[in-house]
């Protein structure tokens, strides 16, 4: 009944129950590929001449219950464990681990059409160390999985990137460069009550030095997935935080009045804490879909669109340090005033280019993907809303008709707006991106 309710007329318990129904579908997803139906790991008689004879006799039966058991099992889209290579072409197929061992007892002990596949046995002795809490049986038993897997392996599967994976999310750099942001938005508050030179430089290098790290933990999302910076949601805030960074250094190393180094590590820290809370629902290097998986597209209109994000956000941030110094305290002088205000030209230039190609680009991949440029769709129309507000904020600025504080204050505004597009349509639940 949930299911067929729509969206906007959820409740609070239809959501919770749909939310329910999704992790169990996830744990019997895991169950079809690792468990039989009665949560057991499969266990095989000895077999014997006589039972050999009987299977041969029933060898096309046999192969079509194989075939019929994965097709049932995949139904739930089970993990795929072990890759079971082809002897007619040589191609080679993932199957979930069950019906793997399913097939690997039917074919290889009672047909003897081919030799045992290791890689069974292996997994077998990991879920058996998993069972027994063993965790030093359980070690052995990967580094064996992964020393059969490694001597022929499948060509979509790169045991280097999967160390080099593990390696990443051990080392965490995401969480790193966070608290790295906030010492220097420490250093950078400590430069206005006093020793501003060193403070400000330090705070510069400390930033510099992070938004390194920063750059170098992006490169290795990109090793990882072998995409574009930004594929999903997650992807998304690094990416801002990023390009935000970047801004800040430059105007700092222009302008050299310590904003940059505030406006940077804010940014920074930020968006690293949103992609914290992003990533806590499990796996950030999801799948594509088939119709969104296109390398041109990820790295044009993605990318594009994402910086204008990025550069909204930082004429907001640099917006609200003008309001924040010159109303509640009396540290802005008219010289910095114009500096800042100057700084919030330059990017909201660069944003309204960026949101709009971005927009424009997006709208080609629609009517690439979909067969139609514009649709109304709850995410188009805010990237519309991003281009429309950034060309509203320009033009009150040519004509005249707000000043330095309004001009801050409207660019305020373009965070507020910003952030809807960004998130607030995709809790929409509705429309082809959500």
């Amino acid at each position: 009944e949930a299911r067929k309710k729509p969206v906007d007329q959820l409740e609070s318990d239809d959501r919770k129950l749909l939310e329910l129904d999704k992790r169990i579908r996830s744990l019997t997803a895991v169950a079809a590929g690792f468990l039989d139906r009665e949560f057991r790991r499969p266990k095989f008689p000895a077999v014997d001449d006589e039972m050999r004879v009987m299977a041969r006799g029933r060898r096309a039966a046999l192969k079509q219950m194989l075939d019929e058991e994965e097709s049932r099992r995949a139904e739930g889209r089970p993990p795929l464990a072990i890759p079971v290579r082809n002897e007619s072409d040589g191609t080679v197929d993932w199957k979930p681990y069950y019906s793997a061992s399913l097939r690997d007892a039917i074919e290889a002990k009672l047909l003897e059409d081919r030799a045992p596949n290791p890689l069974v046995d292996a997994w077998s002795e990991i879920l058996n160390a998993y069972a027994t809490d063993a965790p030093s049986d359980f070690n052995r038993a990967v580094k064996k999985y992964l020393e059969l897997i490694g001597q022929e392996a499948p060509p979509d599967l790169s045991l280097n990137k999967i160390r080099f994976e593990t390696y990443f999310n051990h080392f965490a750099p995401f969480f790193d460069a966070w608290w790295m942001y906030i010492l220097a938005f420490v250093l950078s508050v400590l430069a206005w009550l006093g020793w501003s030179g060193p403070f400000n430089r330090a705070a510069y290098l400390l930033t510099l030095l992070t938004f390194i790290l920063h750059t170098l933990a992006l490169m290795a999302r990109m090793y990882i997935s072998g995409r574009p910076p930004v594929t999903n949601l997650y992807s998304t805030a690094p990416f801002i935080g990023w390009g935000c960074v970047v801004g800040g250094l430059i105007f700092e190393r222009l302008f050299r009045m310590g904003i940059g180094n505030i406006v940077s590590s804010v940014a920074g820290f930020a968006t690293l804490f949103i992609s914290f809370k992003l990533g806590a629902d499990g796996d950030t290097f999801t799948v594509m879909q088939a119709v969104l998986d296109t390398q041109f597209w990820l790295a044009t209109h993605v990318t594009c669109i994402t910086l204008g994000y990025a550069t909204t956000y930082l004429a907001g941030l640099f917006g609200t340090a003008y309001i924040i110094r010159g109303v509640f305290t009396p540290s802005l002088s008219e010289k910095e005033g114009k500096e800042i205000y100057r700084m919030i030209y330059g990017m909201l230039c660069f944003s309204t280019f960026f949101s709009f190609v971005g927009t424009v680009l997006g709208g080609l991949w629609a009517d690439d993907s979909w067969g139609r440029f514009w649709g109304w769709d709850p995410k188009e129309n805010g990237a519309l809303i991003i281009v429309l507000w950034n060309a509203l904020v320009m033009h009150a600025r040519w004509d005249g008709m707000v000043k330095a504080r309004g001009f801050a204050l409207l660019a305020i505004v373009g965070n507020i707006v910003t952030s809807w597009s960004w998130f607030g349509v995709n809790e929409l639940g509705v429309g082809l991106h959500s």
